[in-house]
Formats: structure tokens, C-alpha cells, sequence
């Protein structure tokens, strides 16, 4: 028996591109959803990344279970269709910088004199306020201004690599859907529709909580450091040196990551190692037979113990390993590349990869839905649509007639899969 999903009979309109807001409205599409895809005539530009088969890579993998139909927001006669798409949809997601909402008539302020009960989501990079509110931006912008980047980022010869996956990207597409669960249950509750703002950078100050953060108690210790870090800069050193040093003044765990929190080289890869307790570190002693460190002060006591581990991780392999920290009950698990993860049968038994099949490229398969609920459906719904798949049908039932929508492809304003 084939389980409703709750947000059966909910129709989203999708103003957006590339992946936060798209990855938003794979989500809620996955609850039940009937969201169609706006995209200009020549496409999301995710559709041109990484293509195969003439699809992009990326857009097939953020867009499963939509409709899709392209339109020119730039033509004369698209905000007709722009107010239809309104009064049809209970949420519009938009994704463009506020000159451009105003221009193409779909801000908020427009939006709610066609349809009042509409939840509408603004989407921005750095938010609705603020010296650059009005700046577009990407993940790799918000990763630097943000400070999510200096604990994340990769190094390639002493400079910080952007963070793969984007983050803050798909971060902002969960938090999207949060909120837009959030403004249709206030409408359930009062009739009403609402403006909900959402950005990149909220996201990647949210994402970290336990590193952005200010005391007045530590405020002398700040200064201090950032003094520090100040003569790093200008006596030239890497960012990884300065990484470094930060990591050493301000993790208070910065002995547990160095010993029991990580990752290890085997004789054969790599494994995990988790675990940020007492009771837990003596699981990991007993299972290697190394002798704990005296202290958690990194000091030469301390290395040498770390360097101890690292030998004994190194002689051994992956598979020896995992079965030995499991045994004594210690978290432990496998470091896989991407295209390992998509068979890593832990993965596979919880759906949280799934094959789709799509008419153009053949079968693939893209990360699934992150939540499973007992008496409603979540599931990824077939695959990313074509550029223009269902223009028609879709433009049928915003009460078009054959002739205006012969009308409007003539004269360029929407294009359709067969044009």
C-alpha cells in the first residue's frame, strides 16, 4: 500500500538555480509535493555542469521527482504567466538577487496581492540586511566570510581549498524546507501566507555554533590571539601554520582531535575514530595496548602517544582494525571516496542512496531522502525532468488555452521538450 505523503496536494513554483534552494524543493517534492521548476529558455546552469548525455551531472542529482518548464522572465508578456504561477502555488522559492526579484515582478510585495496565502521564500547569499545585502554570492564566498572555512577548508601548498560538497548549499536547502514546514503550518493555523527570508551565510553561522562564538570572559585571550595570528600573516606563514597555531590556543578538545577523535592511515586507506569521553578513551588503550598520555596538553608526553597510535593504525589494515575497535566498543567506521559511499551497504540499507532512471542517460543514483517517516511518504519521486518537460501540461493547468500557449512559444516566451 502506497503511503500518502504529507504534503500531498501542496504545489510549489520554483524560481532558482544551481543548488540551495533546488535542493529545498527536492525535499519537500520527496513529502508529497507538486513542484514545478521555472528555468529560462537556455536552462539552470547546473543543467551545463559536468554533463553527460547532455544533462548535467549536478542538475540530475539536485532536481529528482519535479516538473520542469522553461520561461523568459524577460519578455513582456511573462509576468501574466509569473501572477498565474502565484495564484496556483501555496509556496513560491525564489533565488535571486533583490534588483532582479523587483524586476521580474516576484517579490513578496507583488506576490501577496495575487495570492495573500502564499508562502513566499526569499532566498539571498548573505541576507535581506546589511551593507551587502544586495550582493549575489555563492558557497566558496560564504565558506570565507563566515569562518566556517579556516576549520574546514582542505589546504593545497598553504593556501585553503573550498569545502566539497557545498555546505552551506545543501544546508540551506534543508533549512529552506524547515522553514517552509514552518510557514505552512502557520498558515493551517491562522489562513495566512508570509515572506520567509533564508541566505547562504545564516546557514554557515548556524552550521557553526560551536566554533563562531565571543565571551566577554575570553574577550583578552581574543585579542591576544589575534595579535598572534596578525604576525603569522605578515611573516608570510601558510595558512596551515597559522591553522595550526589557532587550533592549539582555542580548541579546548584539541587533544581528544588529535588522539581520539580523527582519522587514521592504514596499511591499506583510512579509518574514523570517534570518541569524546573518558569511559571511551580508555576503549581505545585497551584495545591498542598503548599506554594513555599523562595529560590532554599537547606537550611532548602527549605527541609521543599520538605518534604511538599512528604506527599501530598504519601496520594494520582497515578491516583488521574496525573489527578490533568494535569489538572493544569503541565508534569507529570506514572513510570512504564519494562513489565508495554509494555502496556502502549501510548506505544502501537505509535508502539513503536510490537509482532513478532517466530517459536520456540511462539508470543513476543520487542521495535519497534523509528522514523516513512511519505513516507518510518520503521518497525521491523519478528523476531530474528535461529543460521544457512539462511546459505545456503545466501552463494547461494554470487554465491556458491550446491557442495562448501556441501564443506564447511563438513568440518565445516558453519553450517546451519538443520545441
Amino acid at each position: 500500500m502506497l503511503l500518502p505523503g504529507v504534503l500531498d496536494g501542496i504545489k510549489i513554483v520554483e524560481f532558482s538555480q544551481n543548488a540551495a534552494i533546488p535542493h529545498c524543493a527536492r525535499l519537500l517534492a520527496g513529502l508529497g509535493a507538486d513542484v514545478v521548476k521555472v528555468e529560462p529558455p537556455a536552462g539552470d546552469a547546473m543543467r551545463y555542469l559536468a554533463p553527460i548525455g547532455g544533462e548535467g551531472r549536478a542538475f540530475l542529482t539536485t532536481n529528482p521527482g519535479k516538473r520542469a518548464i522553461a520561461l523568459d522572465l524577460a519578455s513582456p508578456e511573462a509576468p501574466s504567466v509569473v501572477d498565474r504561477l502565484f495564484a496556483w502555488a501555496d509556496v513560491a522559492l525564489v533565488a535571486m538577487k533583490p534588483t532582479d526579484l523587483e524586476r521580474y515582478g516576484l517579490d513578496w510585495d507583488h506576490a501577496q496581492t495575487v495570492n495573500p496565502q502564499l508562502i513566499h521564500l526569499t532566498h539571498t547569499a548573505l541576507g535581506p540586511e546589511g551593507p551587502a545585502a544586495h550582493h549575489g554570492g555563492y558557497d566558496v564566498l560564504v565558506q570565507g566570510r563566515s569562518g566556517i572555512g579556516w576549520t574546514m577548508n582542505r589546504t593545497r601548498e598553504g593556501t585553503p581549498q573550498s569545502t566539497r560538497p557545498a555546505v552551506n548549499d545543501y544546508g540551506t536547502g534543508m533549512v529552506s524546507a524547515f522553514a517552509v514546514m514552518a510557514g505552512l503550518r502557520h498558515r493551517d493555523q491562522t489562513g495566512e501566507g508570509q515572506r520567509i527570508d533564508t541566505s547562504l551565510l545564516g546557514t554557515a553561522m548556524s552550521l557553526s555554533t560551536p566554533t563562531v562564538a565571543w565571551f566577554e570572559h575570553d574577550a583578552e585571550g581574543y585579542e591576544k590571539l589575534q595579535e598572534e595570528i596578525d604576525v603569522l600573516r605578515l611573516g608570510g606563514l601558510s595558512f596551515e601554520e597559522q591553522r595550526a597555531h589557532y587550533e592549539r590556543r582555542v580548541e579546548a578538545a584539541g587533544g581528544a582531535f588529535r588522539l581520539y577523535f580523527r582519522h587514521y592511515r592504514t596499511a591499506d586507506g583510512l579509518v574514523s575514530v570517534a570518541g569524546l569521553s573518558k569511559h571511551l578513551y580508555v576503549k581505545l588503550h585497551e584495545a591498542t595496548g598503548i599506554a594513555a598520555p599523562p595529560r590532554m596538553t599537547i606537550d611532548d608526553a602527549f605527541l609521543t602517544v599520538v605518534d604511538e597510535m599512528e604506527t599501530f593504525f598504519a601496520a594494520r589494515t582497515s578491516g583488521e582494525l574496525l573489527e578490533l575497535l568494535e569489538s572493544h566498543g569503541y565508534p569507529c567506521g570506514p572513510y570512504n571516496m564519494p562513489h565508495e559511499a554509494v555502496f556502502d551497504e549501510q548506505v544502501r540499507a537505509n535508502d539513503f542512496v536510490v537509482e532513478l532512471e532517466h530517459p536520456r542517460i540511462g539508470r543513476y543514483a543520487t542521495s535519497g531522502m534523509p528522514l523516513r517517516m512511519e505513516k507518510s511518504r518520503a521518497e525521491v519521486r523519478g528523476p531530474s525532468p528535461r529543460l521544457g518537460e512539462h511546459t505545456r501540461e503545466v501552463m494547461a493547468e494554470l487554465g491556458l488555452d491550446d491557442s495562448t500557449i501556441n501564443a506564447l512559444h511563438a513568440a518565445g516566451v516558453v519553450t517546451s521538450l519538443d520545441d
